[in-house]
């Protein structure tokens, strides 16, 4: 009889966990991807195109996307250490530069990465390693 019990006890907890790990999935698993060539290419049409004032009005905007830049590019093991530390507004060309570099006190030449990109629309204009 105990065993019966404990059985039923041990199946109750492997049911309540896998109902809990299943309702628990991240977002990313949720969503389809693929790949191929696109169907609908007509890239110059602006019907429906988003017409806003900015895709990147503010410098959280601009540090969160660069971030997502920097984490997804191919980058040396120095580089990897690299942490957002500078956010610059260019007024006149209305351009973000997020700026990394190592968490560090210590000055090191060319031990940085910067990413510029476009306010009005979001291109990257150019990402460059110190020197």
């Amino acid at each position: 009889m105990k065993r019966k019990l404990v059985m039923m006890v041990l199946i109750l907890i492997v049911i309540y966990c896998c109902s809990s790990c299943a309702n628990n999935e991240n977002e990313s698993d949720m969503i389809e991807y693929e790949s191929g060539i696109y169907h609908n290419k007509n890239w110059s049409d602006t019907a429906g195109t988003y017409s806003g004032e900015s895709v990147i009005p503010d410098e959280k905007t601009a540090l969160e996307v660069a971030k997502s830049i920097f984490d997804g590019m191919e980058k040396s093991a120095e580089a990897q250490e690299y942490v957002p530390q500078h956010v610059f507004y260019d007024n006149q060309d209305e351009i973000w530069i997020v700026s990394f570099w190592k968490d560090t006190d210590q000055f090191i030449l060319g031990g940085d990465c910067s990413i510029a990109m476009r306010k009005e629309d979001g291109k990257v204009l150019r990402i460059w390693f110190g020197e």
